[in-house]
């Protein structure tokens, strides 16, 4: 599913409305609708419900007239109540029909708070028809911010109109106030708001209502953006001849003293994803544990570890290795000269995860040597792609921007992981929106480079393995959501049933 930011959308209508000759009262008139369309099938039969519509000035005001009018076909119990005057041609127009068509217009200016409070307390459904996604600047004006926190207070149901108002639509930022929407009928394509926190928790459900706009018109925008979903998402191919050498090798190189348990959460997430071959590189007492574990798993003691003429022997061209889980910060030069040693000589996928991001951070020029041969996925959160970056952490959470523009600039693949986590390639940006707190525990990241290794090693591309790793990941978080799993660890035991070829 694309997403398109708030000004896509904007130059999507206007091309729609000059290109295609179709006017701007018609696209309301379908936005408009298109909300009472989903409200019959959320909500079932309307006859019976009473409903008041908050109307801003602007078109999102307009769309609200539009749902007033159509749902005065159904019930006489829909009141307006207009905060201030419409002030765009589609809007006025739309409420002068709604106004001609007898509906109850009540100005905000003219009505005691209390009597307000009372009329949103009463009504069924209370529809949010007062900021659209232009909104950009806090809502500082105290007759808005008091509508907005009388609507979050008082009211049973909350239907948002376009996005949440007060919801910025790029950024998911809450503007100072903003409702929180039971649901949001946005129009053409979502926005990065709908998904990115806390916009993503304000706007409830999310329907995507066609409103008109050309598929000649859509395809002239490339916007880049896209919500995964099963539908995009790619499995790994395992042919019924596959023998274990036909998939490619998966390494881990980490863990420490103070970290035995991460690489091994590694490799038996890449294993159990599909890996033929997984090798762990760490210390002795890490191997031993994990022998004990599972026997299957082939161990290399760390004193070889960082000598990479024996570390490329190992891998050959054509594997797939992680590192950095559980390395820790100890020897950090020599750690990062091994890094970029493999980054010029190894001919594979290089994932780097954890303290081999924290490592990398140091120098992180060192991705754009003339002479590397790695492909490189790097796997963040949001602290350690603050240190990648060298910019502060509210700069980069969540900013699709610039993981965009990171990737680009470093010629690496990125999943900066968090509740929702973003991807890109420096050209397309993805984001994932499975998973819950569940995966909010130490080791959960480890895992999801152990899968993303598995799918490479699976000859999966590098971004559809990311892709996929992402997704299946959220569901099997999704599918412990209850049950009261404590560990990391546990979240393994799920990943057969969740990820099937």
């Amino acid at each position: 599913m694309r997403i398109v930011t708030a000004s896509e959308m904007r130059e999507l209508e206007f091309t729609t409305c000059r290109d295609f000759l179709i006017d701007e009262e018609i696209l309301m008139e379908r936005a408009g609708i298109s909300v009472v369309e989903a409200m019959w099938n959320e909500l079932g039969d309307l006859k019976s419900k009473n409903f008041i519509i908050f109307c801003g000035p602007g078109n999102n005001g307009g769309d609200g007239y539009v749902v007033a009018r159509d749902l005065l076909n159904t019930t006489e119990a829909v009141k307006v109540v207009v905060l201030d005057e419409p002030k765009t041609a589609a809007a006025r127009k739309n409420f002068e029909r709604y106004v001609k068509q007898g509906g109850v217009v009540l100005k905000i200016d003219e009505l005691d708070p209390k009597v307000v409070s009372d009329m949103i307390s009463s009504a069924d459904v209370v529809i949010d028809a007062i900021f659209g996604t232009g909104l950009n600047k806090p809502v500082t004006d105290e007759k808005y911010s008091s509508v907005i926190e009388m609507i979050n207070f008082y009211s049973r149901y909350i239907v948002s109109v376009d996005i949440p108002s007060g919801v910025e639509a790029d950024t998911g930022r809450i503007l100072e106030h903003a409702v929180r929407a039971d649901l949001t009928v946005t129009f053409g394509f979502p926005k990065p708001g709908h998904f990115l926190y806390p916009g993503r928790e304000l706007t409830g459900k999310l329907k995507v209502a066609n409103i008109g706009i050309p598929l000649q018109a859509s395809t002239l925008l490339y916007s880049g953006m896209y919500l995964l979903t099963r539908d995009t998402i790619e499995r790994p191919q395992r042919p019924k001849w596959a023998y274990k050498g036909y998939f490619k090798k998966v390494y881990v190189i980490g863990g420490s003293e103070r970290y035995k348990g991460a690489p091994i959460l590694t490799a038996l997430a890449a294993q159990r994803s599909g890996a033929g071959y997984v090798k762990l590189v760490s210390t002795r007492e890490v191997c031993n544990l994990a022998v004990s574990l599972d026997p299957s798993l082939v161990c290399v003691d760390v004193r070889h570890s960082l000598e990479v003429k024996n570390v490329l022997r190992e891998l050959g061209e054509n594997a797939v290795c992680v590192l950095g889980p559980g390395w820790d910060l100890d020897r950090a030069e020599e750690k990062l000269n091994f890094i970029e040693s493999l980054l010029k000589e190894f001919k594979g996928t290089l994932i780097l995860d954890a303290d081999g991001l924290n490592i990398l951070a140091k120098k992180v020029e060192i991705l754009k040597a003339a002479d590397r041969k790695a492909r490189v996925i790097l796997t963040p959160h949001p602290g350690e792609f603050s240190r990648l970056t060298g910019k502060p952490l509210n700069e980069v959470r969540q900013n699709y921007a610039e993981v965009k523009k990171f990737s680009s600039e470093f010629n690496v693949l990125t999943i900066l992981k968090d509740a929702t986590s973003i991807i890109s390639d420096g050209n397309s940006v993805f984001f994932n929106i499975t998973g819950n707190s569940s995966l909010s525990k130490a080791g959960s990241g480890d895992i999801l480079a152990g899968i993303i290794a598995g799918f490479v090693s699976q000859h999966m591309e590098p971004l559809e393995a990311v892709k996929a790793a992402a997704y299946f990941f959220g569901l099997i978080g999704e599918s412990v959501e209850n049950e009261g799993m404590n560990s990391s660890f546990e979240l393994l035991s799920r990943m057969g049933k969740i990820i099937k070829w």
